[in-house]
């Protein structure tokens, strides 16, 4: 779990932006020194997300590099169609950095577009580890049992009105982390997390880190909004990129058995569909498992 300070995290990180060839921009945060890892960041999230990783990146000696999505941090906004997009955005900052080959990691959501970049560049990636992440078709209500969103990813107003809530609550938590912590709303997350999550969302300095990569997100205003309801309809729909591009044995798929967030079964369908891929259900675990088990992770990224 990190336990580091955030002035000595800010000290430590990296930021910079890409200019892609048709002039949008591409903004993204380097913790590390060491092999590349190429980190795919939760939805409605950010590349500040790195800094949860820190203890990964300077104890396996990596370099971890998080990429802001279209619309979210300091990345120029462009709709979400498909998978492939950005999957090629990041590709061609891989060529900008000079990375011949990187690992690759996704969490969450970002486990998704992981998958996508592993299958459409296969032989730019030396492994890859998916935690957490939702299969295609994702049922987007079976997220902490809200049986509403699944009706407003359908209805585009619902839906924005809905994540505009949402932007509007995270905002107000990472202005004042302390206050979140002692709120109707912060009781209200509790409920929809797994035992195991409920200790990593009491940390403060933990909860702080991921409520100011959260806020990052939204930073656009209402094109980081837009940004993640696309996202999420995008998992609503079937994969556009056949995984079964990607080559057998590359892929690992770790997933917390009592994840409330992405539940068990998803994992098992990731497993089914990537060639070869290793699945580890860890009992008892949620959905912030990989940070139970950082000195692991980092031992199959470095491989």
């Amino acid at each position: 779990m990190v336990a580091t300070d955030t002035k000595n995290e800010e000290a430590q990180q990296r930021e910079q932006a890409f200019s892609l060839p048709d002039g949008r921009q591409l903004a993204y945060c380097t913790v590390g020194e060491g092999k590349p890892v190429l980190y795919f960041h939760g939805t409605a999230s950010s590349r500040l997300e790195t800094l949860l990783l820190k203890e990964l990146a300077f104890t396996a000696k990596l370099q971890i590099i998080g990429i802001d999505r279209p619309g979210y941090g300091l990345s120029t906004y462009a709709p979400r169609r498909n998978l492939s997009d950005f999957a090629c955005d990041v590709n061609l900052l891989t060529k900008h950095l000079g990375l011949e080959s990187a690992a690759v990691l996704g969490w969450s959501g970002g486990g998704v577009f992981a998958l996508a970049y592993a299958a459409l560049f296969p032989e730019r990636v030396t492994n890859a580890v998916v935690v957490g992440a939702p299969a295609l078709p994702f049922d987007v209500s079976t997220a902490h049992n809200n049986p509403l969103a699944r009706y407003a990813m359908k209805v585009p107003y619902i839906g924005m009105l809905a994540l505009r809530q949402m932007r509007a609550q995270v905002l107000k938590a990472n202005e004042n982390i302390d206050a979140f912590l002692g709120s109707k709303e912060w009781e209200k997350m509790l409920k929809g997390c797994s035992k195991e999550d409920v200790k990593f969302f009491s940390n403060r300095t933990w909860l702080s880190l991921l409520y100011r990569s959260m806020a990052e997100a939204f930073r656009q205003g209402d094109k980081g909004v837009k940004a993640v309801l696309q996202e999420h309809q995008l998992f609503t729909k079937t994969w556009d990129i056949p995984l079964s591009r990607i080559p057998p044995d590359k892929v690992f798929v770790w997933q917390g058995a009592e994840d409330k967030t992405c539940r068990v079964e998803n994992a098992f369908r990731i497993a089914r569909d990537v060639p070869g891929a290793r699945l580890e259900v860890f009992e008892g675990k949620g959905h912030c498992v990989m940070f139970d088990y950082l000195e692991k992770l980092g031992e199959i990224l470095r491989s």
